[in-house]
């Protein structure tokens, strides 16, 4: 009989015993196993849950390893690791080995051995090294990973099965240290084996950037066209594209894509058995999964449904039409004529340079996806001369040339064209002479003239029916002019809301936007008459007020001081690029207000006001913990992306500063005050200018210097930003440190002295993640070399910022580290200077 005592103790220890079998864990342990019920759940948020489960409620024997997500019903699946080989035991198991292999049995492990049938194994026995500490960590990004002292052996987002998730990186080859295996997407069998199907995506082997789908192994099903440096040609989503994926470059990898949820971890992309790609995303009120993307969608997207040398045309309902390009005709005419394109079309006349004529030349195609099988002219720098090269090559069928993708050319087969409903993608066709009449430059300018002079009259009517200047006319044609007519004062006086303008430039999310016209009567009501208790502060240009329009929508109101550096050439500026250039990242214009010698904006209200009163105020420093600097530091990043390269003229800010980073209700910047910037032609790369405009500390040496300005200037200017934001320190407090000049200085000097963590606001230091930190502070090194030709380009930055495993050049010591009195004595006179050190933005110096 069993003594109380020791019965009291079996009762604890067997209650023990079930609380922590009860127990939800994310790890398996070297040795350890999981079977039955069991399951691991992901953390710190319950994303992903990991464990056995049966596809085929008619087959519940069929059992198999998988992820799922942890609280989503009914259950979806992402990742399963026996795929070729199902469970039939009553209980299999998942177990971790000492040799820190992960594997998956028929059966239970004893002791950590595989003494029951193999499944399926990591293979990471082979290289995990000698060092012991094995675990199994399952993530909340979906990710399960063996990881040891030597960091991450395996991980599952490396050998994906048919889902995309966030965070993943889409490469040629899985990446890890094991043997070199292609990474591909490869569907179910069926909706209920999870088997490998017939379909599976990828990138291509050819390296060309583009993502193909393939059917039985090497029959092209779709493929997404070519990255044009913005998003995949083919797609017509653009948002999802534009923001969801980038491109980067890896010694080893080569040409891979990160993928990041645009909005939501809660978004998943997957190859169904029947070859459509398709993106889901959860629909927060329901929880269900809504579908919000797929491809193909029509007929034209299968791949070369047209054959070559044809361009597919698909109606409402999907159906595809075809038709051979201009200069072709069918291969078969009468399989053409029956509706079997396969075949194509073939060129007819032959080109000049064929038969020994001169006289070829280039249609232009709108709309196009780009032919498969481009090849890049690395020789070539500009449109003009990737032109020629394919002119004087008989066998270069068609050109494109754009600032990011370079100079693509094609042979003369033309394969897998469809017409596009969205997106300005055009293809050069390489014609003879014969087929050029009436595409003659001639022809174009006659038309163009003609449309000028129809335009030129409608607006004349159209001001002769308004009797007066509208506020079109203030922003196109009547900047120059300070003075105009009493009655011209009293039209724009009595310019209201009801009044607006609409842009339809190239902006983030294509559609139309318009700037409203708002009368000063409605601005003196909305500010309080511009009351001091509504002044949000005051810049260089003059105050900001804060204002509630009808309706309750808030505001700030810039009022420009009749005196202030700005004048109308500067208003124009800023009317003219904020209307039109929207991005998440850029402050938004609402209207503007322009009676009598007023100017006046309006802008979206940001309630956190400006960086800089966060950054630099002691008590509310606190606020800003290293995930938000960060944020702040990528957010500013994708603004000047697309001021750069993104937007149709790339502009330069040359006023980055913290106090024009304006901050919204969830702390997301944005850049702001474009009274400076200016934009670039297609063609030009930099700019010199005898008005220095801009606020020291962050102004480049070559513009602060000579004038001469790029979008380089920016990154300098970002470089310096990225250091306030990491040190909490504003630029131009570095001046009393010894021997050290600017804050770009100081931080190499700490950097080079291997004392960088010095820089790191006390503030974060003890949360932040100090290598991320370091790495930032080390691209900011980067961006604000001396020589422009030596600092990275945002893009380039942005792949830093995003890739952290990717190794990163030494930046340069700074020479030009000059005093802001240093520079002002090298100017030639007092009057010419007008500035001050960090927070006034200078107007008036002459660079030599």
């Amino acid at each position: 009989m069993v003594s109380s005592p020791r019965l009291l103790f079996l009762l604890l220890a067997g209650a023990s015993l079930c609380c922590v079998a009860a127990q939800k864990t994310d790890t398996l342990r070297q040795g350890e196993s999981l079977s039955g019920a069991a399951t691991l759940v992901s953390s710190p948020e319950g994303v992903f849950e990991a464990g056995f489960f049966a596809p085929d409620p008619k087959q519940p024997s069929r059992q198999y390893l998988g992820i799922w997500y942890h609280s989503i019903s009914p259950r979806t699946v992402v990742w399963v690791a026996n795929r070729v080989a199902p469970a039939t035991s009553a209980s299999p198991s998942l177990t971790l080995t000492v040799t820190g292999d992960l594997r998956v049995l028929d059966g239970t492990a004893a002791n950590g051995t595989a003494d029951a049938p193999l499944l399926w194994s990591s293979n990471t026995t082979s290289r995990a090294g000698p060092r012991g500490g094995y675990s199994a960590v399952l993530q909340d990004t979906g990710s399960l990973e063996v990881r040891s002292e030597d960091g991450v052996l395996w991980d599952s987002f490396w050998h994906p099965t048919d889902t995309i998730l966030s965070g993943m990186r889409i490469t040629l080859q899985a990446p890890g240290r094991g043997p070199k295996e292609r990474m591909l997407f490869t569907s179910w069998a069926s909706e209920t084996d999870p088997s490998p199907g017939r379909y599976a995506l990828g990138l291509d082997p050819g390296n060309s950037g583009q993502a193909y789908i393939w059917k039985d192994g090497n029959v092209t099903y779709w493929r997404s066209g070519q990255w044009n440096g913005v998003n995949f040609i083919g797609i017509p989503w653009r948002p999802l594209y534009r923001s969801g994926f980038t491109p980067a470059i890896d010694p080893v990898l080569g040409n891979y894509y990160t993928y990041t949820a645009t909005n939501t971890s809660l978004q998943r992309f997957v190859v169904l058995p029947n070859g459509t790609d398709i993106c889901y995303m959860v629909r927060k009120s329901s929880q269900d999964w809504e579908l919000v993307w797929y491809q193909p969608s029509n007929e034209c997207e299968y791949y070369a449904t047209c054959g070559p040398n044809a361009k597919c045309t698909a109606s409402q309902d999907g159906k595809a039409k075809c038709t051979c390009l201009k200069g072709f005709h069918p291969k078969l005419q009468e399989q053409w004529n029956a509706g079997n394109w396969s075949q194509g079309c073939i060129r007819s006349p032959p080109l000049g340079c064929e038969t020994n004529q001169s006289g070829d030349g280039f249609l232009p195609m709108g709309n196009i996806k780009w032919p498969d099988f481009s090849y890049w002219v690395s020789t070539v720098g500009d449109e003009p001369g990737c032109r020629t090269v394919c002119l004087n090559n008989c066998s270069c069928g068609a050109y494109v040339y754009t600032a990011t993708t370079g100079c693509l050319a094609w042979g003369n087969e033309l394969i897998d064209m469809h017409e596009l409903q969205t997106g300005a993608y055009t293809l050069n066709l390489k014609l003879p002479a014969s087929e050029l009449r009436g595409h003659h430059p001639i022809w174009k300018i006659a038309t163009i003239i003609s449309a000028i002079v129809l335009f030129v009259l409608a607006a004349c009517l159209l001001l002769w029916w308004k009797h007066g200047r509208n506020i079109k006319d203030a922003v196109h044609g009547s900047w120059r002019s300070r003075h105009s007519s009493t009655q011209s004062q009293q039209n724009s006086a009595m310019l209201d809301i009801s009044q607006s303008i609409r842009f339809d430039d190239d902006v983030e999310d294509g559609k139309s936007h318009e700037l409203k016209v708002y009368s000063l009567d409605r601005i003196r009501t909305a500010t309080s008459n511009f009351s001091d208790s509504n002044k949000l502060g005051e810049g260089g240009f003059g105050p900001v007020y804060m204002g509630t329009l009808p309706g309750g929508e808030e505001v700030a109101v810039k009022r420009l001081c009749r005196n202030s550096g700005q004048g109308l050439e500067e208003f124009k500026n800023e009317v003219i690029l904020i209307a039109k250039l929207q991005h998440r990242n850029l402050v938004r214009l609402l209207g503007c207000c322009i009676p009598r010698e007023e100017k006046i904006l309006v802008y979206e209200y940001m309630p956190n006001k400006s960086l800089d009163a966060f950054l630099f105020n002691p008590e509310k420093q606190r606020l800003l913990d290293w995930k938000k600097r960060f944020d702040i530091i990528e957010g500013i990043a994708r603004g000047l992306l697309y001021l750069h390269r993104d937007s149709r003229l790339r502009v330069v800010h040359r006023d980055l500063k913290a106090s024009n980073i304006l901050l919204d209700a969830d702390m997301k910047p944005k850049i702001s005050d474009f009274g400076m910037a200016r934009m670039f032609g297609g063609d030009q790369n930099q700019f010199n200018t005898n008005r220095v405009v801009g606020t020291f500390g962050y102004m480049s040496p070559e513009y602060a210097m000579e004038g001469i300005f790029s979008v380089k200037s920016d990154v300098y200017g970002f470089g310096v930003l990225i250091l306030e934001i990491i040190t909490g320190k504003r630029a131009v407090s570095f001046h009393c440190h010894e021997d050290s000049l600017n804050i770009a200085g100081y931080a190499w000097r700490q950097w080079n002295e291997d004392n960088a963590a010095e820089l790191i606001d006390p503030v974060i230091r003890a949360s932040c993640s100090v290598r991320q930190v370091l790495r930032c502070i080390h691209i900011a090194l980067l961006c604000v070399q001396d020589h422009a030709d030596e600092r990275p380009d945002i893009p380039t930055v942005i792949l830093m910022l995003s890739n952290d495993s990717s190794s990163l050049p030494n930046p340069r010591p700074p020479t030009l580290m000059l005093r802001g009195r240093e520079i002002e004595s090298s100017k030639s006179s007092e009057k010419d200077r007008s500035h001050s050190i960090g927070t006034v933005t200078m107007t008036q110096l002459h660079g030599r």
